[in-house]
């Protein structure tokens, strides 16, 4: 056993019996060393019995041994996680409710129109909040018919609610596919036409999120995308005259990005129409992510249609895309025009002279240097 200027450790350990030490030296006189050590045994011995008998740990100071520590931190931790794993599924159990009871309330014929816009904005409000809620919203058996009953007969800021909800859950692959088979397409095309500018941004960063796994992979989404006119609906939007929202504006880019390959045939009829001078036209605009997208468009293009290398060539797309690379833009933007420049040099030796002419091999050569100065 250890001892503690003669005395036993635990018992200088054991609150109350610190002045053990301090009385060591009279011990030892009264009674000898030997008798003095086989009384702090015996006292030891005691102390531990009598713990056993009550179930109660006697208290120690705060230099109590490392064994015990841990023996009440590891029973604090499993109290602990049991407490948490508790609350998790209160808290599950909760949201699910909250859900159901939501989703009945938008099915409810006697709801009101703001009723149901306080509704939409609760489930959208637990579905960014809950990820588990998302999956709850999709499963629901009665969710997508009333989103999309919503979205035709909805007041301006209940569409607004139920698009957004629809975006948030369509960053998920496998509930955005549920979303892309329950028929938001066509309302959603709706609502990108309506009057109301905020409607028309959400409806525009719903088709967005919807088509983010594009079409290459997804012949299901193919078919729906195409049957359903995504793709010239989604042109009109960047027709000059229509004098776009920036925001919608970005959002419709993206979404012609996602959807753009030869599997539809409105496409070729469309850059042969003035297609490839919208795009370019997209470069200029003050909207950074408008500028990325239709740089990143511009690339899908010249990989899908490589005939249309030419026309890209002669409206002048080389020149803006190498402006797009200088310092002062967004580090999004400037990926994108590298990676339409990289495309058009790849495919074209009439495109690499023609960055060459536009003293494009100094601007490319300072893209790569600057970011290295940053760092």
């Amino acid at each position: 056993m250890s001892k503690h200027n003669g005395v036993p450790e635990e018992a200088v350990k054991i609150r109350g019996f610190s002045f053990f030490s301090q009385v060591k030296f009279h011990t030892k006189e009264f009674l000898g060393e030997k008798r003095s050590l086989q009384l702090w045994d015996e006292i030891l011995r005691l102390r531990k019995q009598e713990e056993c008998q009550s179930g109660v740990l006697l208290p120690m100071s705060k230099s109590s041994s490392p064994e015990l520590r841990d023996r009440k931190v590891s029973s604090f931790s499993q109290k602990n996680s049991e407490s948490n794993g508790t609350a998790e599924m209160d808290d599950q159990e909760k949201t699910m409710s909250t859900v159901a009871k939501l989703i009945e309330q938008l099915h409810a014929n006697k709801s009101s129109p703001h009723e149901k816009e306080l509704t939409t904005a609760r489930l959208l409000g637990i579905a960014k909040a809950r990820k588990e809620a998302r999956g709850l919203i999709c499963s629901h058996g009665q969710a997508m018919p009333l989103f999309i009953f919503i979205l035709r007969n909805g007041t301006p800021m209940a569409k607004v609610n139920v698009a957004s909800t629809l975006s948030i859950l369509c960053k998920d692959e496998d509930l955005r596919l549920k979303v892309l088979l329950g028929g938001c397409i066509p309302p959603l095309l709706s609502v990108l036409k309506s009057d109301s500018a905020e409607a028309r941004k959400a409806a525009a960063e719903a088709i967005f999120q919807v088509s983010s796994c594009g079409i290459s992979d997804d012949p299901i989404g193919t078919k729906i995308f195409v049957t359903e006119g995504v793709v010239p609906t989604l042109w009109e939007q960047l027709n000059p005259k229509q004098k776009q929202d920036k925001t919608v504006e970005g959002f419709v880019t993206g979404a012609l990005r996602n959807l753009c390959g030869d599997k539809d045939g409105y496409w070729r009829e469309t850059l042969e129409g003035g297609g490839v001078d919208i795009i370019v036209g997209l470069l200029s605009s003050d909207n950074a992510a408008a500028q990325s997208n239709a740089a990143s468009l511009l690339a899908r293009i010249m990989l899908a249609f490589s005939d249309s290398i030419p026309k890209i060539i002669d409206s002048g797309a080389i020149r803006a895309l190498l402006g797009l690379l200088h310092q002062k833009n967004d580090v999004c933007v400037r990926a994108s025009a590298a990676e339409a420049l990289e495309v058009l040099s790849l495919k074209s030796t009439k495109a690499k002279k023609a960055v060459v002419d536009s003293q494009g091999v100094p601007i490319l050569i300072g893209a790569v240097v600057a970011p290295s100065k940053e760092c």
